[in-house]
C-alpha cells in the first residue's frame, strides 16, 4: 500500500502520473542561466564621501566638464575604473583578464560543450587571429584646456630602433600596432602595450628607401613610397609584400607622399601632380593638377572630397567623383605651404613662414576670402606635420626643421597646452608622429626624431 508522503514525493520528482519521462528529459541545469554574483563586500560610506577633483593636478583629467569641482565617492571610482580601461584597453594579454569571473564562467561553460562544438569553436578562433580589424571601442570625453596630463612610457621602438632617419610612424586602426618605416629600408610593426612594446614584424625592401608608409583604412594593408618610380604594398594578413611598377600615367622618379582613404590613394607627384589610385585595387584613376608644386594632401571625412596645397599658398578642394577642382582659396598671409589637414569641421594649414592657420571647414567655400579661426605663430620655420587626434580635440603641429619644433593646441579653445612639451622633453628633431585612435581623453601621440627613436 502506497502512503500519501510517497505519492507526493513521487509527484514533486516525476511530475506526477504520466510525466514521468517528461520530467526525465527536463534539464536539471541550465548553464545559460546562471545566477549573478554580488559583490562580497560594499562600503555604504562611499556615497557620503566627496573628492575634489580641482585642487589636484591628478584627478583633474576625470572631471566631465570645466565648471564640476566635487563628485560624489561612487562616481569618482566609476570614473577610476573607466580611466582604467582607457590605460590598458581590455585584450587577450590585459592583466586583470584572470579576474573577470563572468569570462571564466563563460569559458568553464564553453567547456562542457566543447565535445559538441570544436570545429566551430576552431573556426572561430582562427577568424579572431587572422583579422587585421578593429577590436576595440573608442571613448569621447571632454579634454579640458591649459595643461596636459603627460606620462612617459617605454619607447615604441626600444626592441628594432631604425639604422636611419625614420620617417614614418603610424597607428593601426585598432590601435595595438605600430609602424615605423624609414631610409634604412625596412619596416617594423610593433604591439604598444607601454611597457613591452615587443617587435613582431619587420620587412625589408631591397633597394627601396620608405619615405612614406601608412595603413589603408581597413588596416588590411600597408602602403609604402620612396625615391623609386615603384610602389610596395604589404598584406597584413598573408604576410605578403606585392611591387607596384608603375604609379599612374606618367613615370615620376619619386613618390614621396602620399594620403590614404577608405576608397582612394593620392600620391603626390612633380609639378603639380596628384594621382588618384584606387585604396584596394591600386588600379590608376586618374590624376590631379595644381598651378604650384604639391607638398600635402588630406582627405575630407568625406571620402568624395580631397585637399592639397603646396608652394603658391593656396588651398585647393577636389571632388573625386568628376576629378575637378571645387574652389581654390588662398591661406591667409602664406606665400607657400608646406602641410594640410582635415578633420571633422576643422581644416588646419601650415606655411612656411611657420603660421599656423585653422578654419572652419564650411568657411571654404571659394566664394569669398576666408578668415581663419586662430592663426598660430608659435613656430617659426617650415610646418611639414599636422595631425589631428581622433575626436578633433587636439591638433599637434611641428616642423622638423628646428630642435624640439612641436606645439600642441586645444581646438575647442583654440589655445596651445603650456606644459608640454618642455625644453626638457627629448624630442630633438620631430620627423613624424600620430596619435593613437583609441586613446579618448588620454590620447597617446607618437613621435619620432631624427636618430630613429620613437617616443
Amino acid at each position: 500500500m502506497v502512503c500519501a508522503v510517497e505519492l507526493a514525493l513521487n509527484d514533486q520528482l516525476f511530475g506526477g502520473k504520466g510525466k514521468g519521462f517528461a520530467a526525465l528529459k527536463r534539464p536539471l541545469l541550465n548553464l545559460d542561466n546562471t545566477v549573478q554574483r554580488q559583490a562580497a563586500w560594499i562600503d555604504e560610506d562611499d556615497e557620503d564621501v566627496t573628492v575634489d577633483l580641482e585642487n589636484t593636478s591628478r584627478l583633474r583629467k576625470l572631471r566631465k566638464t570645466g565648471e564640476e569641482t566635487h563628485v560624489q565617492g561612487d562616481v569618482f571610482q566609476q570614473r577610476l575604473k573607466k580611466q582604467c580601461v582607457i590605460l590598458l584597453p581590455p585584450c587577450p594579454t590585459t592583466p586583470a583578464s584572470w579576474a573577470d569571473i563572468d569570462a571564466i564562467d563563460a569559458k568553464k561553460r564553453a567547456g562542457r560543450r566543447a565535445d559538441l562544438s570544436d570545429g566551430e569553436s576552431d573556426d572561430e578562433e582562427f577568424d579572431l587571429f587572422a583579422t587585421s580589424g578593429a577590436l576595440m571601442e573608442r571613448s569621447h570625453d571632454v579634454l579640458l584646456p591649459g595643461t596636459l596630463e603627460v606620462g612617459r612610457v617605454k619607447d615604441a621602438n626600444q626592441h628594432g630602433q631604425s639604422n636611419a632617419v625614420v620617417q614614418s610612424v603610424q597607428f593601426h586602426p585598432n590601435g595595438q600596432l605600430l609602424l615605423t618605416a624609414g631610409l634604412d629600408k625596412a619596416l617594423r610593426l610593433f604591439q604598444i602595450d607601454g611597457s613591452t612594446n615587443s617587435k613582431i614584424e619587420s620587412i625589408f625592401l631591397k633597394d627601396m628607401p620608405i619615405s612614406c608608409a601608412k595603413f589603408t583604412a581597413d588596416g588590411k594593408r600597408i602602403i609604402m613610397s620612396g625615391p623609386r618610380t615603384c610602389i610596395h604594398s604589404y598584406d597584413m594578413e598573408a604576410g605578403t609584400v606585392q611591387r607596384i611598377p608603375r604609379v599612374g600615367s606618367r613615370k615620376e622618379r619619386k613618390w614621396d607622399s602620399f594620403a590614404v582613404s577608405r576608397s582612394h590613394a593620392a600620391f603626390l607627384g612633380k609639378d603639380g601632380i596628384v594621382a588618384l589610385l584606387s585604396a584596394t585595387s591600386f588600379e590608376w584613376m586618374g590624376n590631379l593638377k595644381m598651378n604650384g608644386d604639391v607638398r600635402s594632401a588630406s582627405f575630407c571625412d568625406d571620402d568624395n572630397y580631397l585637399l592639397t596645397t603646396g608652394s603658391d599658398g593656396d588651398v585647393y578642394k577636389w571632388d573625386l567623383r568628376t576629378r575637378r577642382c571645387v574652389y581654390r582659396v588662398n591661406d591667409e598671409g602664406s606665400l607657400g605651404s608646406g602641410a594640410i589637414a582635415a578633420k571633422g569641421k576643422y581644416v588646419a594649414v601650415g606655411a612656411d613662414s611657420g603660421v599656423v592657420n585653422v578654419y572652419n571647414h564650411e568657411t571654404l567655400t571659394g566664394e569669398t576670402t576666408p578668415k581663419p579661426l586662430k592663426a598660430f605663430l608659435n613656430l617659426t620655420t617650415s610646418i611639414d606635420q599636422l595631425v589631428f587626434n581622433p575626436d578633433a580635440q587636439i591638433l599637434a603641429m611641428a616642423s622638423k626643421e628646428t630642435k624640439d619644433a612641436l606645439k600642441l593646441v586645444h581646438l575647442p579653445s583654440m589655445t596651445v597646452f603650456a606644459n608640454w612639451p618642455t625644453a626638457k622633453s627629448p624630442l630633438h628633431y620631430v620627423t613624424s608622429m600620430d596619435f593613437s585612435p583609441t586613446g579618448g581623453a588620454v590620447p597617446i601621440l607618437k613621435c619620432l626624431y631624427l636618430w630613429g627613436t620613437v617616443l
